[in-house]
């Protein structure tokens, strides 16, 4: 299946689009926060890979770019910590249920660490945010956990009858992610540009889906178990088709969700949508965590 991709050139033309992409990155600032970060999470006990740290804050810092430091910080929290709990719960659906207890039901609950480290990472962004953002935040990030739980009842087979176009709204944690954009400046501000986000958002998170979709199929190969539950293979199998022509189904959707995106962005929130989703997949093909190096030597790896 991956030879097939490969062989048909579209990975090529992928990385073709993302060639002119070379922007300025505050590198000082991300190893800064990638330090105070690895201090933070071995003081409340929660695990976190040194490469995820510095791999996430890089990715922030070309997609998302913040002048503000004590800002940059607290987005930098919140990407490497999601990112790893994503890793933690999607292999342990015991902690997905614990996180989800934690964070929505009132009073005294089951706990852990990453638990109590989701709350504090909320109370420090919170300071940058109105409420009724932050209560919206917080619900893109429960919900993602709750698309967990759903795909962590997937069989290999794909003979489970879950939807996992459905279940990929959720567990992607997609619109938890492009509403990111919120902190960019005063031009996508959720209060402010609410028509905006209520039109664009379901194009963002078919963006954010399908392009991780197509980005990430090599490095979940690799692995094997995360390739079985994948949407594009699940896809294929389900509506018995060519893998290759499943892979081409989310590279096209993910291309028309970017226009139009960008169709529905005024001239001054064009340039922090183009930067964020061409960042996204410019990260993929040179960060060593899709091991895109492995197939494509010529691509330089970027790290701080």
């Amino acid at each position: 299946m991956v030879a097939s991709v490969l062989a048909s050139g579209l990975v090529d033309e992928m990385i073709a689009l993302t060639e002119p992409f070379d922007p300025l990155v505050d590198l000082d600032q991300a190893r800064a926060d990638a330090a105070l970060l690895t201090i933070e999470f071995a003081a409340f006990g929660v695990t976190v890979p040194a490469a995820t740290t510095n791999n996430i804050t890089l990715m922030r810092a070309l997609m998302v770019p913040i002048a503000d430091d004590a800002l940059a910080l607290a987005l930098d929290r919140i990407w490497v910590f999601t990112t790893n709990v994503d890793d933690v719960c999607c292999h342990d659906p015991a902690e997905a249920e614990v996180i989800l207890r934690g964070g929505m039901l009132p009073g005294p609950c089951a706990s852990s660490p990453n638990a109590r480290y989701i709350r504090h990472m909320f109370d420090e962004v919170a300071r940058f945010c109105d409420p009724t953002f932050l209560a919206a935040f917080k619900t893109f990030f429960y919900n993602a956990i709750t698309g967990v739980l759903m795909e962590a009842e997937f069989t290999p087979e794909a003979s489970d009858e879950i939807d996992s176009d459905f279940v990929r709204v959720f567990n992607g944690f997609s619109q938890f992610w492009f509403t990111s954009l919120h902190f960019a400046g005063p031009c996508l501000s959720a209060p402010r540009n609410r028509a905006f986000w209520s039109a664009a958002l379901s194009s963002c998170v078919a963006f954010l889906n399908d392009a991780n979709d197509v980005l990430s199929f090599y490095k979940e190969a690799v692995h094997g178990e995360d390739f079985l539950a994948s949407r594009i293979y699940r896809r294929s199998v389900s509506e018995n088709i060519p893998y290759l022509a499943a892979y081409r189904r989310s590279l096209d959707s993910g291309l028309a969700a970017y226009r139009r995106v960008l169709d529905l962005a005024t001239d001054e929130q064009r340039p922090h949508l183009n930067r964020y989703m061409t960042a996204f997949a410019y990260w993929h093909f040179h960060c060593r965590r899709y091991r895109w190096h492995d197939i494509y030597p010529g691509l330089t790896q970027i790290d701080i």
